[in-house]
């Protein structure tokens, strides 16, 4: 298939506006470059038509009416088309620059996206659908090679308005219509019949599939298998590729990619207002079809009749194939023998070789090119043969020079030097050239890791009057700090060029790890590894606890959510006992329980020996004194100064509760309190001496002092909770 007729230099002018800078590849419509727009200094992507496309009538006639139709979408979520037309008999349209990449390339580098990725990404398809339909613009050739990525994980769809164009990868039936990208359009197109709105949610949904599970819905060994497949067979759920998707995925595609379009959404609105709601909650019902959506009469006469017509084309093509291919395996015996003798030929072939090269390396004859000169030759007319120099592996790395004396895009000299003769080894040699920019050019200077003023202030005073910025993520470069600069620092360029100040909009997207279960320790660690940051931090019930002993609970954001870099989770932190109280809420304590000997205990020995039987809530009260009143039941640290003077279930009694009530107080009051100092017992007075009398005289004893009695609980408070006496509550 031709597609060009030349590749583009640097510096060749686009409808006398657009100037190229370089090339971004090519596609199965159009080749596409980044070029500059010299009337507002901005960087595009310039898409030119391939020249089969271009004398094509139907292509033509339609051309720009799609064009301006794809113009017309403004939203964040569609590449805009920013200008079109025709340079000579090249048809170009014009678009927004998006550095990122494709949506293909992200599912071919990770196999499949984690759903808790891939369903933000389809909303932000899927309002760009909603945006675009409701303009009456359908794109008909949705698929993953259409939507970009930015660092920062925004959708971009792109090709509005040139989808229905022909390429390597779209089927067309006889009468020259064309169906799309085969292995992601829906079956109505595959007969040939009306595309609408609810075409393109099909292939939506073939591409959420693929991106749930880095697996086609059907594939087969030609284009018409394929369409076969999509008019008759039912995709196996994304579940059974990938097990841990939810089910309600599973209904949500699998009413996407239903065959009848009455049974499908019937607006990409309704598409996205479904996974919004999964994304709240995962655990609802979705993807209900309604009944009245079966295939049969469902369709209008004409449509049917024509869609009849190409499906029996269809067929017609299928049988043909498998005729073909059934043949094929007649002489199957034949063929397997000069295969296998064939394979252990290239297999030998392959082994010599591989050893020549690993056993050989220092003989670079086989691989020496002839290196042209370049000097005098002007860069532009050059391009063809150095591009055929870098498919030979030879790197080649372009300086500007300025020279009064040479016309801008003159090579002055080439390192290394040859006069046509020389040779050279491609893979350890970098070319280097010297091209001419003329007389009067600037150098700009090197801003990087400045700020946005300083840079600009830079820039403008070496003399560069258009000054424009650009984000972009960097995980190495602060945010609002300069990462680079377009052209390059320290080139050589014109005064009116302009300078594009690329700064860092901060780092990309990260995964929350889960820290919930782990030491506050360890979690901070967690957090740090993907370079996020401790937030807010709560205790459960308001204590204080050191924190060597502080667990997370919960977190915010949840574990595996997709936040930016750098950004902050909260927790909530109690101990390992809070821990598994939190989780196991309605867990009931043991039937029947024997409270322990709390009395004599300090807190800590007492949260211990209750949390072994089942008791869920402490009321403790004061014994009042002033050492007592100043104590902090919510304060561990000062737990082993309190003790327990009594208890409301008694040591060595049965219990089924969850709630005790202990008064409290300090090692003094305790002694004080259970262990009062016993009253001195009063020393007898001597009997005094009888006198010598005959008749005794009768003495009256002394009155015995009482002991005293022990002092009551009458001071015992129960005031509101506080650092003071009163009533405190507490979890164990």
């Amino acid at each position: 298939m031709r597609k060009s007729n030349y590749q583009l230099a640097p510096g060749s002018m686009i409808g006398g506006r657009y100037r190229i800078v370089r090339s971004l590849g090519q596609g199965g419509m159009a080749s596409v470059y980044l070029a500059q727009d010299l009337d507002l200094g901005d960087y595009v992507a310039l898409k030119l038509m391939h020249d089969e496309l271009t004398e094509d009538p139907e292509f033509i006639k339609r051309f720009a009416t799609e064009a301006r139709a794809a113009a017309s979408l403004d939203n964040p979520n569609i590449v805009s088309v920013l200008d079109y037309g025709q340079d000579g008999k090249t048809r170009y349209i014009v678009q927004e620059y998006v550095e990122g990449r494709t949506l293909k390339e992200l599912i071919q580098e990770h196999g499949y996206l984690d759903y808790r990725l891939a369903t933000p990404l389809m909303i932000q398809i899927g309002l760009a659908l909603e945006h675009a339909h409701q303009r009456g613009v359908i794109h008909r050739d949705i698929k993953p090679q259409n939507i970009l990525i930015t660092p920062n994980m925004v959708a971009k769809v792109t090709d509005f308005g040139i989808a229905r164009t022909s390429s390597a990868n779209t089927i067309t039936l006889t009468g020259g219509m064309v169906l799309g990208s085969v292995h992601y359009f829906s079956p109505e197109q595959a007969r040939g019949g009306a595309i609408t709105t609810r075409s393109d949610l099909y292939s939506l949904g073939v591409v959420f599939y693929e991106m749930l599970t880095g697996q086609l819905p059907f594939d087969g060994e030609s284009s018409v298998a394929v369409a076969i497949k999509h008019l008759q067979e039912t995709p196996a759920l994304p579940s059974t590729h990938v097990r841990s998707l939810p089910p309600a995925l599973d209904a949500i595609v699998n009413k996407a990619m239903q065959k009848n379009p009455d049974g499908r959404y019937q607006s990409a609105r309704e598409f996205v207002d479904e996974l919004d709601a999964f994304m709240i909650d995962p655990n609802g019902v979705y993807g209900v079809i309604p009944k009245t959506a079966a295939w049969e009469g469902s369709t209008s006469a004409i449509g049917l009749q024509r869609q009849q017509a190409n499906y029996n084309k269809l067929r017609e093509i299928e049988h043909t194939y498998n005729k073909r291919r059934t043949s094929r395996y007649r002489d199957t015996a034949m063929v397997i023998g000069i295969v296998a003798v064939t394979m252990i030929l290239v297999a030998i072939l392959v082994i010599w070789l591989v050893q020549r090269f690993n056993n050989k390396p220092d003989q670079p004859e086989n691989l020496e090119i002839t290196l042209p000169n370049f000097v005098g030759r002007d860069y532009e007319e050059a391009m063809p043969e150095l591009e055929e120099l870098r498919q030979q592996d030879l790197e080649i790395e372009i300086h500007t020079v300025e020279d009064d004396s040479v016309n801008q895009g003159i090579i002055l000299k080439q390192d290394p030097e040859s006069d046509g003769t020389v040779k050279i080894n491609p893979q350890s040699t970098i070319l280097n050239l010297y091209v001419s920019i003329g007389q009067g050019s600037l150098e700009v200077p090197d801003v990087a890791g400045q700020s946005r003023l300083a840079a600009e202030e830079m820039i403008r005073g070496a003399g560069f009057a258009d000054v424009r910025f650009r984000q972009e993520a960097s995980e190495t470069v602060e945010r609002d700090k300069v990462i680079r600069t377009i052209p390059q620092a320290n080139s050589l360029q014109t005064p009116d060029t302009t300078i594009t100040i690329i700064y860092s909009s901060g780092s990309a997207v990260v995964e929350v790890p889960d820290i919930t279960n782990q030491s506050l320790e360890q979690a901070i660690q967690m957090l740090e590894d993907s370079n996020l940051i401790l937030g807010g931090q709560s205790t459960v019930g308001g204590r204080n606890i050191p924190d060597a002993k502080k667990v997370v609970i919960t977190q915010t954001p949840a574990a595996r959510q997709i936040v930016e870099s750098g950004s902050q989770v909260s927790v909530l932190v109690g101990t390992k006992e809070d821990y598994n109280s939190y989780f196991n809420p309605t867990q009931p304590p043991p039937a029947v329980q024997i409270m322990p000997q709390l009395v004599g205990k300090n807190m800590t020995q007492a949260y211990s020996l209750l949390s072994q039987v089942g008791i869920k809530k402490i009321l403790t009260t004061s014994i009042g004194s002033p050492e007592a009143n100043a104590l902090d039941t919510r304060d561990e640290n000062q737990w082993n100064q309190i003790y327990i003077l009594q208890q409301s279930i008694a040591a060595g009694q049965s219990f089924s509760g969850d709630t005790i009530e202990m008064v409290i107080g300090t090692k003094l009051d305790y002694d004080q309190f259970l262990n009062p100092t016993p009253t001195p017992t009063p020393t007898p007075t001597p009997e005094p001496t009888p006198t010598p009398t005959p008749v005794p005289v009768e003495t009256e004893p002394e009155p015995e002092t009482e002991p005293e009695t022990e002092p009551e609980t009458k001071g015992v408070t129960t005031s509101d909770a506080g650092s003071g006496g009163g009533i405190k509550y507490l979890s164990p």
